[in-house]
């Protein structure tokens, strides 16, 4: 699949939006994707208050899984000072909040003359942009993701993106580009040899700067898993390297899905 094939996750809908079907997710029927949901958020939130800053903090709560239909999103300033600027934004179905998210923008500044440590070792893209999601396990090469057993290994995930898009006739921002991906921080540390052993109730994502076109990296750094609750996180890089970390928080899949009998 190449980037023009990719379908958008929503389109607008009145003062709304209203998902399309690749919006879908596999959590739950009817239900949307994490993905998209960040996405469109993102999206927003970019078009609202980013113009000329740098989007460098961004931070989802998925609390509440998000009806496919129609969605309405409520915005929110927090602050706007000479350095940085915070606003928020909430996910309404039937009156009830179901997901919120914050992003923090930063106006520029002049480089710093020191230098800092960094890892040296940097991810190695796909050699190719023909599908829109391809994974690579250890040191094997990139393939198409279409889930099933040849995942369910232990080794140290990647993957790699294209072109992923949020609203239908409308150019993604690369900032909600890479919110979407983000939320598959999940999806290469979580893993392992029982498939995907962990779901996500949140995202955090922490920018140096945005990812240049339309191909965004994920790999795993570091997975923790006790007691059913995970901890992880995961670099975010492009052709030119590294531009981003990840982290999720999380719980045993058995456990998310179902949940407990009271809560």
């Amino acid at each position: 699949m190449n980037p023009q094939q990719v379908s958008p996750q929503f389109i607008r809908d009145g003062e709304g939006f209203s998902s399309l079907p690749a919006a879908e997710g596999r959590w739950a029927p009817g239900t949307l994707a994490g993905p998209a949901v960040a996405g469109l958020l993102a999206q927003v939130l970019d078009g609202a208050f980013g113009e000329g800053l740098v989007p460098a903090r961004w931070h989802c709560d998925l609390f509440r899984m998000v009806r496919a239909g129609h969605v309405d999103v409520r915005t929110r300033l927090v602050r706007s000072g000479r350095r940085i600027r915070v606003a928020e934004a909430e996910i309404v179905q039937n009156d009830t909040t179901v997901v919120r998210a914050s992003a923090t923008f930063y106006h520029r500044a002049p480089q710093p003359d020191g230098h800092a440590w960094s890892d040296p070792d940097e991810p190695a893209p796909a050699p190719s942009n023909e599908y829109r999601l391809s994974m690579a396990a250890g040191d094997g090469d990139y393939a198409p993701f279409e889930g099933g057993a040849r995942w369910n290994t232990p080794d140290r995930k990647r993957l790699w993106t294209v072109g992923w898009r949020v609203l239908d006739g409308e150019e993604t921002t690369p900032f909600a580009r890479a919110a979407m991906v983000s939320d598959c921080t999940n999806l290469v540390t979580g893993m392992g040899t029982g498939g995907v052993q962990t779901i996500n109730g949140d995202v955090s994502m922490a920018l140096a700067r945005a990812p240049i076109g339309d191909e965004i990296g994920l790999e795993a750094d570091q997975h923790l898993l006790v007691d059913g609750v995970s901890a992880a996180s995961a670099s975010m890089f492009d052709r030119h390297g590294r531009f981003g970390v990840c982290s999720v928080t999380g719980v045993a899949t058995g456990s998310a899905v179902h949940g407990p009998e009271k809560s």
